[in-house]
């Protein structure tokens, strides 16, 4: 059975179970985190490059109240509540054993993960009682952005924080196109999405957060993963795949790099970015 022969009827569970199931998407599954071992896929999370380039980027995590929107699996929910966070409110709408709130109730153990049935344009949290709103890869899902990112908004104190890690953008209906046909989950099951920059940016001003940084997609190692594993490997990146193309030939050739690095940074649809902004 290929992708290309899969009709697009698939619910998100079977599209999941087939990509377990075809070990030509072994490394998708793992670099997404979709496998069945979720404490396994947990752990891997928390202690990644991306989690801890994310923590860098919020500061002091001890006490924090986190609200984690989209949280699938939970893992990045146990990442923060492993980190010293004081309560982790996982949002997820879906109840998947694969990789909903049936799925992360095997992260609980006692833990302060409070496991909350909803979608981001409905919080049920009270007006300001966050220190942190985190997204992974859930904006480009959301049709009603201004509405998804204002309800951020409310539920953050003054000073509080909202990031939004991995979100693909398009900047018109060709990207759209080219990127919704190579994204494997998608080809099998549909639900995914990207917006242009501006699309995201402008929600975000609209919410009345202040816009931070704007990471763009080798700017960290939260969207250059999978590619790097390490922020090291992306400082070295270029040298890294001359080396790979070349061999021992690469070190008198690196003159070559900037050249390199600009073909490997090129526009590609669906690119991801992150967004730090904070709540006057």
């Amino acid at each position: 059975m290929s992708l290309a022969a899969t009709p697009m009827d698939m619910s998100h569970d079977d599209a999941i179970r087939f990509l377990r199931e075809d070990p030509r998407y072994a490394d998708v599954v793992r670099d997404n985190y979709l496998g069945p071992d979720v404490k396994e896929a947990a752990d891997r999370f928390r202690s990644s490059a991306e989690f801890g380039a994310v923590a860098s980027l919020l500061g002091d995590l001890q006490g924090a109240r986190v609200v984690d929107i989209g949280a699938g699996n939970g893992m990045a929910s146990y990442a923060f509540a492993r980190s010293g966070a004081s309560a982790v409110y996982a949002v997820e709408p879906d109840d998947s054993p694969l990789v909903g709130r049936t799925a992360m109730r095997a992260l609980l153990d006692g833990l302060p993960i409070h496991v909350i049935a909803a979608t981001g344009e409905e919080l049920p949290l009270r007006d300001a009682s966050a220190d942190v709103v985190y997204c992974r890869a859930t904006l480009h899902h959301v049709r009603d952005l201004d509405r998804f990112i204002a309800e951020c908004a409310r539920t953050l104190r003054s000073g509080g924080k909202f990031v939004a890690c991995r979100e693909h953008v398009a900047e018109n209906a060709g990207e759209l196109h080219r990127f919704l046909s190579t994204h494997p989950v998608h080809r099998l099951a549909g639900g995914e999405h990207a917006y242009p920059l501006e699309t995201y940016r402008a929600a975000i001003r609209n919410a009345g957060l202040r816009v931070e940084r704007v990471l763009g997609p080798w700017d960290s190692v939260v969207n250059a993963f999978p590619s790097v594993q390490s922020t090291e490997e992306l400082e070295y990146l270029a040298n890294r795949k001359l080396r790979k193309k070349l061999g021992p030939l690469a070190s008198g050739l690196r003159v070559l790099e900037p050249a390199v690095a600009m073909w490997i940074k090129r526009p590609q649809p669906g690119r991801l970015y992150s967004f730090l902004a904070t709540k006057p």
